[in-house]
C-alpha cells in the first residue's frame, strides 16, 4: 500500500479490507507515536464538525416529526447557542468512544496496557470514521430521509469494529462487541450529560 494513491485506499476502505488498516494503524510510524499526529487531529476536529451537521439534522428530522420547533431543552435558542451546544455534546461523544474502547480493552486484556496505546487507538477511530466525510453529500443534495444518517452510523461502526480488530489482532466478532461497548458507553456519557445540561439551563 505504500505506493498506492490515496483514492485507492479510500476505496479499500470502504470495502473494509484489513490490509488497509493494517498498513495505516501498523506499518506507518507517525501513526505510533505517543501522541496523536497533527494531520489526524485535524481530521478528528473535522469529523467531530461532521457530527454536528449529522445531529442538527436529527434534532430536526425528529422535531418535525414530533410537531415541534425546538432543537434543545424544550424551548427555542439562538443559532450560535445551539450550534456551541451540539459541538459540545459531539466533543464528548467522541471523547466518550474513546474512554469505551480503552475500558472495553482493559478489560479484555486484565491489564492496563491499553491505556497507553490511547493516541493509536484515537487514531483508529478517526481513521475509521471516516464515513461521516460522506455528510457531504447531505449539504450538496437535499435528503429529507431520516434513514441517511443511520447508514452512515452503520458504515462507522463496520468500519471501526474492522479497525479494532486489525490494531489489536483480536476476531472480528470481538472487534464488534468492543465497538457496541463504547457506543454504549457513548450513549450513557450523552445522556448524563443531556441531563446535566438540561438541570442548569
Amino acid at each position: 500500500y505504500v505506493e498506492h494513491d490515496v483514492v485507492i485506499k479510500f476505496i479499500d476502505m470502504l470495502l473494509h479490507k484489513p490490509q488497509v488498516y493494517r498498513h495505516l494503524l501498523v506499518n506507518k510510524l507517525e501513526f505510533r507515536q505517543p501522541t496523536i499526529e497533527r494531520n489526524i487531529g485535524k481530521l478528528g476536529i473535522l469529523l467531530v464538525l461532521f457530527n454536528v451537521y449529522i445531529d442538527w439534522f436529527r434534532l430536526e428530522e425528529g422535531g418535525r416529526l414530533r410537531g415541534q420547533r425546538e432543537l434543545l431543552f424544550g424551548r427555542q435558542l439562538p443559532f450560535a447557542a445551539q450550534y456551541l451546544c451540539i459541538l459540545a455534546f459531539s466533543a464528548v461523544d467522541a471523547g466518550a468512544q474513546l474512554v469505551g474502547i480503552l475500558l472495553a480493552s482493559t478489560i479484555h486484556q486484565r491489564s492496563w496496557r491499553p491505556a497507553g496505546r490511547w493516541a493509536t487507538i484515537a487514531t483508529a477511530l478517526i481513521i475509521s470514521s471516516f464515513g461521516k466525510v460522506l455528510t457531504l453529500l447531505l449539504v450538496i443534495w437535499e435528503y429529507n430521509e431520516a434513514y441517511y444518517p443511520w447508514l452512515l452510523d452503520a458504515l462507522q461502526f463496520t468500519s471501526q469494529s474492522t479497525a479494532v480488530s486489525v490494531l489489536f489482532d483480536v476476531h472480528a466478532l470481538w472487534a464488534g462487541l468492543v465497538v457496541v461497548f463504547s457506543a454504549a458507553f457513548k450513549q450513557l456519557v450523552h445522556f448524563a450529560v443531556l441531563g446535566a445540561a438540561s438541570a442548569v439551563l
